[in-house]
């Protein structure tokens, strides 16, 4: 027999594979959430389970029609809401490897588990509003209603809640099997179990989270079946198994899983001094404001969403975004363009446009979290301490890296503290006594604006000199000492710390690498390529290998035609792929390098250097128009991007090589 079984994340799909893989018996062929496109041919004795998010309906229809045995399990959309936020964060390495942001889901965690009715569910950082996960569960119980809606005659419909119960035997009557409760699941996917139980949203809703998820749900309950019964526990118990603590060794085990440092995650009432304190920088920001009665705050801060604006306290409030399209990669795509649905485009600004937007304006204290780049950093750090009042606090972000792999000159997917810690210890090294670095979350600087010396040379670092001196050129102080320094309510006691010991080495800053842009043009019908629907990337020319990604803005759609300029000049690269990348991180079409012979490249040639195919744009607008099936322009629209692989070489290369193509040219026209 062949059974397939479907479900939602977070329903029991992977309980119930197994359940009824012991009650087939004879050790059936088990498929785990493959995709149907990846399948081999169904043995004739398969138990099979697929996520209803992973595919289209009409294929899962499809695809169902080759078993005997069909299963759609429900769960309701309320249980399924709490089981998503404790589970879903570990399926992302770059969530997984945000130490604040899972500190503070740790903590809140804890709060909620000691005082269920103190916590709303919206206090979490994964269901803030515009909430991604709240989208996607909805999403995924609306098209799972409609799927049992039109297929509900060819599938057993089992709730999750008879499943827990071990109400199962009319689903062991549709199998013509005794399919029993509790069955032993491989120990890989055991991480997945929480509470075998339901109705346990009743514990974690509050009177607010009801009023305010309520007309959302509703609908989606009453098409799952679900009666619209929403009376809470009396009294509300949450366990630390089921809470905190699971999600502790959730956090464990798949930081392991993704090849990352151990992260401890203190229990309550972990506050002694011998215990390590994870904090972010707004906790670093909330102590300098109630400490030293500041009033006027500013923040300045990457453009997708990292910033601490909604967690400081403060009289006056006021933010800003640094322009950061230039720095995307795929893993902040989807933060980015919910950031950008919130947020007025006038509050984007670069540095000359923030400092003219304030001019004659002082801040008391100013958080910058900076795109981690030379010199754009070391032109904030000398320009900002203008906006602030004497006596004020720059706060900067990321001023200690702990490994050298998050040091990188261009941005990498995951942790990137980039170049800023260089930046901030030559600032000091012209200014010891006025700067400290508090060593949590990944380094967080203070500049006390009293007399700064701005006027430097710039100067250049290597990390293994500062990992050698880290104390010395970032100015360590842990937590515990920031406590104990600021503790009095006198602002010199925090920056008291002797000057740096000699020597701290910086060298001549070398020069910055030449750079040209490379562009990507979007049109819909009877319109022409403009600068209105484009998106520019800086690419640089040393030889290395560049991954750029274009990832179309919030609103694009009903696109036609695509036309990527991959430089401004003259210019040699070696071209190792063009991508176009869905939302979802799926492959949507590939660029044929073995057929550009006849594809739509203009003012381009390509020459064989070394056994390899190297691209050669002989003009100032060089261009490929890529020909895309319609099933792929389609589905082109906001979120999906445009990925590709190359290394520009140095401008000497281009040269050259074009002198050559035109010598070449000139004697094959004589």
């Amino acid at each position: 027999m062949r059974c397939l079984i479907v479900g939602a994340a977070k329903t029991g799909t992977t309980a119930l594979l197994y359940a009824v893989a012991q009650a087939m018996g004879g050790e059936p062929v088990i498929h785990f959430e493959e995709r149907i496109a990846t399948l081999p041919p169904l043995a004739p004795h398969t138990a099979a389970k697929l996520l209803f998010e992973q595919e289209r309906a009409d294929d899962i229809a499809a695809f169902g029609a080759g078993f005997e045995r069909r299963i759609l399990l429900v769960r309701d959309p309320r249980d399924n809401l709490i089981s998503r936020l404790l589970y879903l964060v570990a399926s992302s390495r770059v969530q997984m490897d945000d130490a604040p942001w899972l500190r503070t889901i740790a903590a809140l965690l804890q709060r909620k588990q000691q005082d269920p009715a103190s916590v709303a569910l919206q206090a979490f950082p994964q269901l803030r509003p515009p909430s991604v996960l709240l989208e996607r569960t909805c999403a995924a119980n609306e098209a799972l209603a409609a799927f049992a809606a039109a297929h509900g005659g060819d599938w057993f419909i089992l709730r999750y809640e008879d499943l827990v119960a071990g109400r199962l035997d009319a689903l062991s009557a549709y199998l013509g099997l005794a399919v029993r409760a509790d069955p032993k699941v491989d120990p890989t996917y055991q991480r997945v179990t929480r509470t075998k139980g339901a109705g346990d949203w009743r514990h974690w809703f509050t009177r607010d989270d009801v009023a305010h998820y309520r007309p959302l749900l509703d609908p989606l309950m009453h098409a799952l079946g679900y009666a619209d019964d929403w009376t809470l526990a009396d009294p509300q118990l949450i366990t630390p198994e089921h809470s905190w603590v699971y999600f502790e060794r959730l956090v464990r085990e798949r930081r392991q899983f993704f090849d990352l440092a151990p992260l401890t995650l203190p229990t309550p009432g972990q506050q002694g001094p011998a215990t390590p304190m994870r904090l972010g920088k707004a906790d670093v920001v909330n102590r300098l404001i109630r400490k030293f009665g500041f009033k006027r705050y500013l923040e300045y801060h990457k453009f997708d969403g990292s910033g601490c604006f909604g967690q400081v306290a403060c009289d006056s409030k006021t933010q800003a975004y640094i322009p950061e399209h230039n720095y995307l990669d795929g893993a902040n795509t989807e933060r980015l363009l919910r950031t950008a649905a919130t947020v007025a485009p006038h509050d984007i600004l670069d540095l000359a446009q923030l400092l003219e937007r304030h001019a004659g304006q002082r801040f008391d204290i100013i958080f910058y979290d900076p795109v981690h780049l030379r010199p754009a950093v070391d032109d904030a750090l000398r320009a900002l301490p203008a906006l602030l009042n004497p006596g004020g606090v720059l706060v900067v972000h990321d001023c200690n890296p702990e490994k050298e792999a998050w040091t990188s000159a261009q941005r990498s997917p995951g942790t990137w503290c980039g170049e800023t810690y260089k930046a901030f210890a030559l600032l000091r090294h012209h200014n010891p006594g006025l700067t400290a670095t508090v060593d949590e979350d990944y380094g967080v600087g203070l500049i006390w604006n009293n007399g700064l010396v701005l006027d430097y040379p710039l100067a250049d670092l290597n990390y293994q000199q500062f990992a050698a001196q880290r104390a010395s050129y970032a100015g360590l102080i842990s937590y515990h000492q920031f406590q104990s320094k600021t503790a009095d309510g006198d602002i010199a006691t925090l920056f008291g710390a002797p000057a740096a010991p000699a020597p701290l080495r910086f060298q001549s800053a070398p020069a910055a690498a030449p750079r040209m842009a490379s562009q990507l043009f979007w049109r819909g019908p009877e319109q022409d390529f403009s600068e209105e629907q484009a998106l520019s990337l800086p690419i640089v020319l040393d030889g290395s290998e560049q991954v750029l990604h274009f990832t179309f803005p919030h609103g694009v759609a009903g696109i036609e035609r695509l036309r990527f300029d991959p430089a401004d000049g003259i210019l040699a690269l070696r071209l190792a792929s063009i991508e176009l990348i869905s939302p979802k991180g799926a492959l949507m079409w590939r660029w044929d390098a073995d057929g550009h012979a006849g594809q739509d490249w203009r003012a381009v040639r390509f020459c064989e250097v070394d056994g390899a195919s190297l691209l050669l744009t002989t003009g100032s607008d060089p261009q490929f128009h890529p020909a895309l099936p319609g099933s792929v322009r389609a589905q082109l629209g906001a979120g999906c991007s445009l990925s590709v692989v190359m290394a520009p070489q140095p401008p000497l290369v281009g040269a050259l090589l074009a002198a050559l193509d035109q010598a070449r040219q000139g004697a094959s026209n004589e």
